[in-house]
């Protein structure tokens, strides 16, 4: 299906996805098990196109049968709409450009109730009934894994891939599912609550406490506490803190006892900083931490409040909490920081991408450059 389809990166919502839409499309942003483009691939319109004719589905739309079943209705040369977003459109010949694709389309309003990832705390919206609809349970030898000293409750309720390592961990299955991937690895006395996906080859240290509606991407290592929160591969958060209510990007590393605020003390919604906006906006949220993008370290004791942003490529720490909005390629302790330097932070970068074993992307220059000339304005 996914041959005959692309991936509309409407540039509005790149913006206000800001900083994750940075090294990754609308449709490789992480949710539940998965990114969204994955989701979609369980899904398959029957587009009846003519020959040379193309289908771009909305990056951030969320696949559900209802608005499968209208984008597979689409007649030649329309587009799908929800109010003023657009969710899908058809066409012939060349693929129009991202400026004005649909200037010469018919409208149709979507019927229905569609889901799309606006701002980076809808990711966290979605998260628990995600994680609930795409774990699915599976059979396994509990015996084996009650012999290794592991308490699983409602092992019904559970995967578990038969190259996961799990010894002396507890899982508590009776209000959410818990998946547990491939060549995942479960050191003595984790603590797990569903719903929880932990992906391939991620990995806790001893002791860890993963709280409900987590997800661990692939080659992440992670450990303390972490409740209702995304991580994106290969990251780390592998010491005691508390991470909650929050989303962290790709190959970021975060020092021991690291934490943030995910609830403001006199329980009002939490305002974050909009790149779209150039400001803070209004989430309308109460529990809402920290929105934080791809290669970023933080020094041991960092401490963050509630609702904030930092961008990509920053080395921070500080001895009182940190700024809510960090723009990208900062460096040092505040508040005396500096730009960081591009070669370094390439440099770093790459570190960090050898350390989980991958392959240091063709564009990884060309993505910094474009990010540092964006967040001009930011660092002055």
């Amino acid at each position: 299906m996914l041959e005959n389809v692309n991936f509309y990166n409407d540039p509005l919502l790149v913006q206000s996805m800001r900083p994750l839409s940075y090294y990754r499309s609308l449709d490789q942003l992480w949710l539940g098990t998965s990114t969204i483009q994955d989701k979609w691939k369980s899904f398959i319109p029957n587009s009846h196109q003519p020959a040379n004719t193309y289908l771009s589905i909305l990056g951030s739309l969320l696949p559900d049968q209802a608005v499968v079943s209208a984008i597979s209705q689409l007649e030649h040369n329309t587009v799908l709409v929800q109010g003023q977003q657009v969710l899908a459109f058809t066409g012939s010949g060349p693929r129009p450009s991202q400026d004005s694709p649909f200037s010469d389309k018919r409208k149709v309003e979507y019927a229905g109730k569609a889901r799309w990832i606006q701002h980076p705390e809808d990711l966290l919206m979605h998260q628990a009934e995600v994680l609930q609809q795409e774990i699915q349970p599976a059979p396994f030898d509990v015996e084996k894994y009650q012999s290794l000293g592991n308490t699983i409750l409602s092992p019904s309720n559970c995967f578990i891939h038969p190259s996961a390592q799990l010894k002396g961990c507890m899982l508590d299955a009776s209000s959410g599912p818990i998946y547990v991937g491939e060549d995942v690895n479960l050191q003595m006395g984790t603590i797990i609550q569903g719903p929880v996906a932990f992906l391939k080859g991620s990995t806790t240290n001893l002791g860890a406490k993963i709280r409900p509606n987590t997800t661990i991407g692939p080659g992440c290592k992670v450990g303390g506490e972490i409740n209702h929160s995304i991580f994106f591969p290969f990251s780390n958060k592998a010491h005691e803190g508390y991470i909650g209510s929050s989303v962290i990007g790709a190959h970021s590393n975060m020092g021991a006892l690291t934490s943030n605020s995910n609830l403001k003390n006199d329980l009002k919604p939490v305002a974050i900083f909009d790149y779209s906006l150039s400001r803070p906006r209004n989430t309308g949220i109460m529990a809402l931490g920290l929105i934080m993008g791809d290669f970023v370290t933080t020094g041991i004791h960092s401490k963050f409040n509630t609702g904030s942003v930092i961008g990509c490529h920053c080395n921070i720490s500080s001895q009182g909490f940190l700024p809510k909005f960090i723009p990208s390629f900062t460096w040092g302790e505040y508040p005396k920081v500096q730009t960081y330097q591009m070669e370094k932070a390439k440099q770093v970068a790459s570190q960090w991408i050898n350390l989980k074993h991958q392959a240091i992307p063709e564009n990884l220059a060309q993505v910094m450059e474009e990010i540092w000339k964006e967040e001009a304005s930011f660092r002055t």
